[in-house]
């Protein structure tokens, strides 16, 4: 997806609040990340309430007296800020301290690569600022050293209704932070994802071929493609993996399904890349698993068939297999329309149709699950927990929209403390559905929550300037590209996209771990090298098959082994 589209997509989707900034956000490591813990009942709803708050209290009102919060913040030495400001004192900051006497302090700064290791410096040290945002590795080794401040009744009392709602309308989030009934963070939340075929149906529709649902029906497909020449002389098989890409999501990418194969993986019931349990509940890594070397000899005998592209790895933008029209499969998430607009202005006949497969041999649609990398903690001794609280209410609320229009400018983590993605859970069906409804006029335009759900609000105004009839039909052919350009990409892409997405029975797999343990910051650059270039090598066919078995025990002997005990400690 373009950088443009991104944006505006992030800003409807994550509460006005540009997703792209997250490339800087405070916690300076890697987009996917989440905890999981088992919660008590009671636990599960105290932080999941949506009960308003204490009415004594205005979860948006201004502090009495100020209030001093020092913060560890990852600050992009390369971000340009206005005028005079910096990360502690800029126009956000100022707003915090002169409308609700809410102080921000500094007490260290670092440039994002270095923000994980200053925050495991702080730990190890238990020198810790007021409130600083850690990764899931980070938040479990807090808890265990006693060091985090309950959060229970501050957030019960002090949370506001709207930050309340995003929590409940992203079941599991609060729970995944509850330890022995306590509430310890606050998790960011995140954009929904899984990787669905797209496939040129007008290719399909000549052949009169049925859109696949196997893993074989999609090899019967694209050697169709290519045996008929859709594409020219050149056709290429099912394109992915550009050249320094990866060939699937991983824990920490777990959200990075554009042009990879990792819906070959789910389909054989095969997760590398993540964490997983095996047949006796202990953790494994799923790329040392006889699902994945089974789906590594697939791959292989695709290859050397030409289903796969044969410049798997090399090329330099797949996106140009796309664009010249000799490409007619790929796998991406329901967004992957934003980056179609050039292989539908080089092609306007290329009906780019997602579907929900391949399926494994049970019928399953797998996918691994996107999960936030960010959350909130606050140091067990900090005095005003509640300041905090405010923060990121402040963060989701109208006052913060409002503000930030009146002085025309778009936040970002740079200037945003205590930056989490926040969003409701129902946000992607809640656009797609309701603007199919006014699209249809089953409902009017005033009738959209523009509170909640601003972006739809617009999906909803701009709609029937591109949507023609039939409305209930995707195909290129029904789609008005011209007389709302700047909203075509957005309603193709939420309507064709997301309508399959939304209406799709996923079963979704979380991996174990979703943040690098001690022993990987030192060892799984060279253990992650092997991976990539031993799976690489097998599928060209360079290495045989059963150098995979060779690959599973350099990977133990050099610290997988180690790391997957310390894995097993998270669980």
């Amino acid at each position: 997806m373009n950088k443009k589209s991104l944006k505006t997509l992030a800003v409807g989707l994550t509460v006005a609040f540009s997703l792209s900034a997250c490339a800087g956000n405070n916690a300076g490591n890697n987009k996917d990340n989440n905890a999981s813990s088992t919660a008590s009942s009671s636990a599960s709803n105290s932080a999941g309430s949506t009960k308003q708050a204490d009415p004594a209290v205005d979860p948006l009102g201004k502090f009495p007296e100020p209030i001093e919060v020092s913060l560890g913040r990852g600050v992009d030495p390369t971000y340009k800020y206005e005028g005079n400001d910096t990360a502690e004192d800029n126009v956000y900051t100022r707003w915090l301290k002169d409308s609700y006497n809410i102080v921000v302090k500094d007490e260290w700064e670092a440039a994002p690569a270095d923000y994980g290791q200053k925050v495991s410096l702080a730990i190890a040290s238990n020198d810790l600022p007021d409130a600083m945002l850690v990764n899931e590795t980070q938040l479990r080794q807090m808890v265990k050293a006693g060091q985090l401040a309950d959060l229970t009744e501050v957030y019960e009392k002090y949370g506001a209704d709207r930050l309340k709602d995003i929590y409940k309308t992203n079941p599991g989030l609060l729970e995944g932070v509850t330890f022995d009934g306590k509430l310890y963070a606050l998790p960011e939340t995140t954009l929904p994802s899984a990787p669905l075929t797209w496939i040129r149906k007008d290719w399909l529709d000549k052949l009169k071929l049925d859109a696949p649902k196997t893993l074989q029906d999609l090899e019967n497909v694209a050697k169709a493609f290519i045996d008929n020449k859709m594409g020219g002389d050149h056709t290429l098989g099912i394109v992915g993996t550009q050249q320094g890409g990866s060939l699937y999501s991983t824990f920490l990418s777990s959200s990075d399904h554009f042009m990879n194969f990792s819906s070959i993986f789910f389909a054989n019931d095969a997760y590398p890349g993540i964490w997983v349990k095996d047949a006796s509940g202990n953790a494994v890594y799923g790329s040392t698993t006889a699902e994945t070397k089974e789906t590594l000899a697939l791959m292989r005998d695709w290859y050397a068939k030409g289903i796969l592209d044969k410049e798997i790895g090399l090329r330099k933008s797949t996106k140009e297999a796309l664009t010249s029209g000799q490409a007619g499969i790929f796998f991406g998430p329901w967004w992957s329309p934003y980056d179609l607009q050039d292989a539908i202005k080089s092609n306007p006949e290329a009906n780019w149709r997602p579907y929900a497969a391949p399926l494994d041999k049970a019928g399953v649609f797998n996918s691994n699950q996107a999960t936030g990398s960010n959350f909130i903690v606050v140091k067990k001794k900090y005095e005003h927990p509640e300041a905090v609280i405010k923060m990121l209410n402040l963060h989701v609320s109208e006052k913060a929209e409002s503000y930030k229009t009146a002085v025309g400018k778009e936040m970002t983590s740079q200037e945003i403390p205590l930056f989490l993605i926040m969003g409701h859970g129902d946000q992607l069906e809640y656009a797609v559905k309701t603007t199919q409804k006014v699209l249809t006029g089953e409902m009017k335009l005033e009738e959209v929550d523009k509170v909640n759900y601003g972006f739809t609000y617009e999906l909803a105004s701009h709609v029937k300037n591109i949507k023609k009839e039939p409305f209930d039909n995707y195909d290129i052919q029904y789609w008005d590209q011209k007389t709302d350009p700047d909203f075509f990409a957005h309603i193709y892409a939420h309507l064709n996209g997301g309508s399959t997405f939304v209406n799709a029975n996923i079963n979704y797999v979380k991996s174990l771990a979703t943040a690098q343990t001690k022993t990987m910051q030192t060892k799984w650059t060279n253990l992650k090298k092997l991976e990539d270039e031993t799976f690489l090598k097998i599928i060209m066919g360079v290495s045989p098959i059963d150098e995979f078995d060779t690959f599973v025990a350099k990977w133990k002997q050099q610290g997988g082994d180690e790391i997957t005990a310390e894995v097993n400690e998270l669980k």
